[in-house]
């Protein structure tokens, strides 16, 4: 089995005060280019949206996707043989519609893991709002299948169904960390939590079980 302790999501901290940009053209956001899955032709033009002047060597987006990283984290991944990834052309403009002197890449993940597994997650008391319910603990893959990648991407399911989580080894998380990259988060698999209610989760018959147990103790 994976040791999940070691695997990381990366997401959006959502803050307000850094420079968050919007992608011009409205067709080079589809997450299939994120995933590597589209090629693209053009250089991707990004303009600040909100946040302060200069960005962080992470760059989010209106939508959230596809993610951007300066040449800095780059070069931090190439010295340091970091996996799974290549790079698109991007043109970041200031507030004053003014290029940005400064590289940025579009990061593209290909490595790849399992589609979410959720029937091995066990069953846990969390809140949502102001109310506590059962939630699935943790986020994992199907088969435990992973190849390898330090930064990767979960495969789609059995239904071609695809998903824009994007998750790194502890190796990446130890290096931005140290190098003090920020505007990002880093949450280990085994912390993620899931509302069974709000996402109509189909459990397992042994799931439904221990999320009785649960309700009983209570």
């Amino acid at each position: 089995m994976l040791n999940y302790d070691k695997i990381f999501l990366i997401s959006d901290p959502c803050l307000n005060r850094p420079f968050r940009g919007v992608i011009e053209n409205s067709d080079l956001d589809e997450f299939e280019i994120t995933r590597g899955e589209k090629t693209l032709n053009e250089i991707v033009l990004v303009k600040h949206s909100m946040g302060e002047k200069k960005p962080c060597d992470f760059i989010w987006t209106t939508i959230g996707f596809p993610l951007i990283v300066s040449e800095r984290v780059i070069e931090i991944f190439k010295s340091n043989a970091i996996t799974g990834w290549k790079t698109y052309d991007v043109e970041i403009y200031s507030k004053e519609n003014k290029l940005i002197d400064q590289k940025y890449y579009v990061l593209i993940i290909t490595g790849r893991c399992g589609f979410r597994d959720y029937s091995t997650s066990p069953i846990i008391m969390d809140t949502i709002g102001i109310t506590t319910e059962p939630h699935l603990s943790g986020f994992y893959f199907k088969d435990d299948f992973w190849d390898g990648s330090d930064l990767f991407m979960c495969n789609p399911n059995e239904i071609g169904q695809a998903n824009i989580f994007k998750f790194c080894t502890e190796k990446v998380v130890r290096l931005m960390k140290k190098e003090k990259i920020k505007n990002v988060e880093w949450e280990k698999t085994t912390d993620l939590t899931m509302s069974i209610s709000l996402y109509n989760i189909e459990l397992s018959e042994k799931q439904k079980i221990e999320m009785e147990k649960l309700k009983a103790s209570r």
